[in-house]
């Protein structure tokens, strides 16, 4: 499933550090490795929002304020769905002659689970009154701490390759690694995310059916670096 390719500076001064092998008791050299794997998402993450206007300031605050609230209070019927408030913004609406006509506002509730089933139903209770701007399928930090556990020995074996083949070319028998580090396995690719749906006021309440989502999987890679010595 892995493919690894030994870097090639190496190759391109073999031929250089080659001549120079029989001068030099011990060779200095630093090599890198990666692995990838394929991880299911298991957490999602999800942003809501209500849109409104007003001729006063005040009132549209009181309406954003309260439906805010409404939304948080529904979310402490879920306890694996993690909620917490997300921007506020107001802004004036001008008229033609440049005159404020109104006042506009924004207010988010983001949400973030590992209950699939949990954060569908809560997204739908809150869709009755607020927009779904987006929905991010990632790998939570427990499943990704354990795709890096499973691939280090992958990616030593490759790196243990590389300073192998370097070492026979330049006709040395013995490998020492002195030094490693390790890359936070991140992913190859960010999910993408749903397009975030147009502005409009707060519509009245209404049914609406659970989503049926399919978190699909992450590539994550972990890339190691090392100094590695040839006698």
């Amino acid at each position: 499933m892995n493919n690894y390719l030994i870097p090639a500076l190496i190759w391109a001064s073999l031929s250089g550090v080659s001549a120079m092998a029989s001068a030099a008791d011990t060779i200095e050299l630093r090599l890198s490795a990666s692995a990838q794997q394929e991880v299911a998402n298991d957490q999602l993450q999800a942003t809501l929002y209500l849109q409104d206007r007003s001729e006063q300031p005040a009132l549209l605050a009181d309406r954003l304020n309260k439906g805010i609230a409404r939304g948080l209070a529904a979310g402490k019927a879920y306890p694996q769905v993690e909620l917490s408030s997300g921007s506020y913004n107001s802004w004036p609406s001008y008229d033609k002659g440049g005159k404020i006509n109104g006042w506009q506002g924004r207010a988010e509730i983001r949400l973030k689970s590992r209950n699939m089933t949990q954060a569908a139903e809560l997204v739908a209770q809150l869709q009755k009154t607020m927009l779904l701007e987006g929905v991010q399928f990632s790998v939570s930090d427990n499943a990704r701490h354990a795709a890096e556990k499973a691939m280090i020995p992958a990616a030593l074996a490759e790196m243990q390759q590389q300073a192998d083949i370097t070492a026979k070319t330049l006709g040395k028998s013995r490998v020492t690694i002195k030094e490693l580090e390790f890359g936070n396995a991140a992913p190859a690719y960010r999910p993408p995310m749903l397009m975030r749906a147009a502005a409009a006021p707060m519509a009245k309440e209404m049914d609406v059916a659970q989503p049926d989502w399919q978190p699909g999987q992450s590539q994550l890679q972990l890339q190691i670096t090392g100094k590695i010595e040839l006698d």
